[in-house]
């Protein structure tokens, strides 16, 4: 089932929206991804830049209740879109937890000095 794509400025409000609510809900999870949107018209030149298409979702487990938005910007207003993706995403990122790395990090120098041991 094809995902509703909503205008710029409609996903900025509920971009803010998810944000504000993960943050409020103390979630650590907002996922965020872009992806190339081909022309169907355009030939297969590499010169010509492509739409994107911006995806958000807040990672529900629960299919009925996660909320999927996106949107898809077009080459010539990609600066501008930019520009406001960042500083929504800045001002309403402040209170989420970072991904905590070190449990990996451990895990592959402890790897590291076992495959050195061996050797």
């Amino acid at each position: 089932m094809p995902q509703e794509r909503l205008s710029n400025q409609e996903f900025f409000t509920r971009l803010t929206t998810l944000l504000a609510a993960a943050t409020n809900a103390h979630k650590n999870t907002i996922f965020l991804s872009q992806k190339p949107v081909p022309n169907a018209t355009a030939s297969d030149s590499a010169d010509e830049p492509c739409a994107i298409l911006i995806r958000a979702t807040d990672g529900a487990k629960d299919y009925a209740k996660k909320v999927k938005i996106a949107t898809v910007v077009a080459p010539q207003d990609l600066e501008v879109f930019y520009a406001r993706y960042a500083e929504v995403s800045k001002a309403n990122m402040g209170t989420l937890k970072k991904r905590d790395r070190k449990k990996r990090n451990k895990l592959k120098a402890k790897k590291g000095k076992e495959e050195g041991a061996a050797a």
